[in-house]
């Protein structure tokens, strides 16, 4: 190991040529020191010897660097070592780079183990002024080199010098300042080695745009001249930057890469906002941000965007927001994040096993995409849900493959083979719409859904026969129906009523009894009791029934209302029922029909007929019922019987 000594200096600078000196002279120097350290009273008298300035040089155990090691003035201790007088220390590469600077007021140098110490006052600095310390009390070993400061740690970084774990990443287009940008450190305990520097013991970092506390941070430096690479904070560490608050065990700073990395149990708060998972990566150059494992995140209960999504039972009168003030929890396996920039959109993704829930409100898929408005500062767009998207709330569910809520428009798209089950009514299509502002639930394409049998007076869509009346329960088979469309349109106010929209090739079937074939059926209908108020098919309608007294309607138009308890069927020119009655068939033909719930009678309208097995009536008007077989005609009326009828008369009249 090469080792010089100069005494009485004419500079305190240094050069690689001035400390290298010839193998005599080298020779002779450390023979006179070392007398001198034997026995430095015998050498200089009873008093401390004082060598003048004093300058020696240290290779580092790997051969990468020189310390050069100076002081004003070297006063020989009894105990061998040399109390140096303005000591300063700098380790300068093989290449002649300058790495590390330190300086003290004094210190004291042991030649055997080549390390220095002080209870004092020291300060340092890297070659390139990036990193500055001060602090008190300190020990350091040449060999390595190493230096320990023992207390009162203050540190300072030139953040223009890198990209620190603190406060917002300069973009590619700011113009770069010439002004500082310093961040503190402060912590009890300073280690320095090649390679890394430490700060141990409630570790504090301070700049302009945020705080850091952690247990300790371990600073990477590049092994040729000590520029800061890595930071890593370990222990408790705690984050603060403008409403941000980041929690975790540990987090890794790559300032090559612009990447911060939380480890042990993350956690974020922002204003309202959480969230946690196993892992947290932050790219500061594109503000993007990725959690892993186990991703938990809470927002308020307010908050636009994905929450969106559970509002759709608005649509039956739940809170448009959801959930009574409860906050929104959202779940997933990943969580992906980019800020939106004044040219480019941003987003939001949840991936794997995404869960939201709000009050009785849930969400489930595989994807959820949340788009960004570019120049808005993150104003929520659109949402997208994929794959197994499932959506309910209470015992209300929406399924499909693919769901879209954009709150430009206010509406929810389903794609991909919908289903749905809202109440007693329950269905599929191709597509479905909602809009959860003005209460509208659309379906089209292939659309197929299953009504509730209507209670009251509307059971006259679903007639049963006499001999199961009595043993089953009104309003327990489901209505059948297929459509190319349907719209369900909440009422405007509580009081109002609901109403229900079926178009082209719309089919309504019961399982008991009943088929209606219509191009567009509409219906009004109470939320409060589920029952049917008033209902209106039109174009091409045809009506059956089966049964003990299967009944066909044909006609134009068909009117249900409960303010009247009357059916009323019309049709262009004529309608048309055609019936049963003791076997035989029974036709009516008139402009209009109207059956009246309340006493069973059908009256007919409208130069009216009804044709049976005897004959034909015919009157101003003719009333019917199908169930006592009982007819009557009124005004000027006129009946035909058929040969057969007259026949059976006579036969009757002769027994008599």
């Amino acid at each position: 190991m090469a080792l010089s000594k100069t005494f009485a200096s004419q500079r305190a600078d240094f050069t690689l040529a001035a400390v290298v000196l010839t193998k005599a002279k080298w020779m002779i120097t450390v023979f006179a020191a070392c007398l001198l350290a034997a026995n430095p009273s015998q050498a200089l008298g009873q008093a401390a010897a004082s060598t003048g300035r004093y300058r020696i040089t240290e290779k580092s155990d790997d051969s990468l660097r020189i310390s050069i090691l100076t002081g004003t003035e070297a006063i020989f201790q009894a105990d061998g070592t040399l109390a140096l007088t303005d000591p300063r220390l700098v380790t300068v590469t093989a290449a002649g780079k300058t790495n590390l600077v330190f300086t003290a007021s004094e210190c004291l140098y042991d030649q055997d183990k080549k390390t220095i110490r002080s209870p004092g006052e020291l300060s340092l600095s890297t070659g390139d002024g990036q990193m500055q310390l001060r602090g008190v009390g300190f020990f350091g070993n040449l060999a390595g080199p190493t230096l320990s400061v023992s207390s009162n740690v203050e540190a300072r970084l030139d953040k223009n010098f890198s990209r620190l774990p603190i406060g917002q990443a300069r973009k590619k287009n700011d113009t770069p300042s010439t002004e500082p940008e310093l961040l503190r450190i402060t912590s009890r305990l300073f280690e320095l080695e090649p390679g890394r520097a430490v700060f141990r013991g409630s570790v504090s970092v301070v700049d302009a745009d945020g705080t850091l506390n952690s247990d300790s941070i371990v600073i990477g430096l590049r092994e040729d001249d000590w520029e800061v690479q890595t930071i890593r904070a370990a222990g408790s560490v705690v984050m603060q930057a403008d409403q941000i608050k980041t929690t975790s065990e540990q987090a890794d700073y790559d300032l090559f890469a612009g990447l911060i990395v939380l480890k042990g149990n993350p956690s974020w708060t922002m204003g309202e906002r959480s969230g946690r998972a196993n892992s947290l990566m932050i790219q500061r150059e594109t503000q993007s941000v990725n959690a892993e494992g186990d991703v938990y995140m809470k927002l308020p209960a307010d908050s636009d965007g994905e929450g969106g999504f559970l509002d759709f039972n608005a649509l039956r009168g739940a809170t448009a927001n959801g959930g009574d003030g409860r906050p929104l929890e959202i779940r997933s396996n990943v969580f992906l994040f980019q800020s939106a920039t004044q040219g480019k959109t941003g987003f939001a993704r949840y991936i794997g096993a995404v869960r939201l829930a709000r009050g009785e409100s849930r969400l489930q898929c595989s994807f959820l995409n949340v788009h960004l408005a570019k120049g808005t500062g993150g104003v929520v767009e659109s949402i997208n849900a994929a794959v197994g998207v499932r959506l309910a709330q209470g015992e209300d569910q929406l399924m499909a493959q693919t769901a879209t809520y954009d709150l430009v428009q206010k509406k929810i798209r389903f794609r991909g083979e919908p289903k749905w089950k809202l109440g007693t009514q329950s269905g599929q299509a191709r597509s479905v719409e909602l809009s959860p502002v003005d209460g509208v639930f659309q379906a089209s394409g292939g659309v197929k859904m299953q009504l509730p049998r209507p209670r009251g007076d509307g059971r006259f869509l679903l007639p049963v026969d006499s001999g199961k009346a009595a043993k089953k329960e009104p309003g327990g088979e489901p209505l059948l129906v297929v459509c190319d469309s349907f719209e369900y349109r909440q009422a405007v106010n509580t009081k109002g009523l609901d109403s229900a929209i079926f178009t082209g090739n719309v089919v309504m079937s019961g399982e008991e009894g009943l088929r209606v074939q219509a191009q567009r059926v509409v219906t009004e209908i109470d939320s409060g009791e589920a029952g049917l108020v008033s209902l209106d098919a039109t174009g091409g309608l045809d009506v059956s029934t089966t049964g003990e007294n299967t009944m066909r309607y044909a006609g134009e138009r068909l009117v249900y209302s409960t303010s009247d308890e009357t059916v009323r069927l019309t049709g262009e020119p004529t309608v048309e029922i055609r019936t049963w009655m003791d076997g035989e068939p029974v036709v009516a033909l008139g402009q209009a029909a109207i059956y009246n719930l309340g006493t069973g009678w059908l009256r007919l309208t409208g130069d009216p007929v009804l044709k049976t097995a005897e004959g034909e009536l015919r009157g101003s008007e003719v009333v019917f019922s199908p169930q006592t077989k009982r007819l009557r005609a009124t005004g000027r009326w006129k009946m035909t019987l058929n040969p057969k009828t007259i026949s059976k008369m006579r036969g009757r009249t002769k027994k008599q």
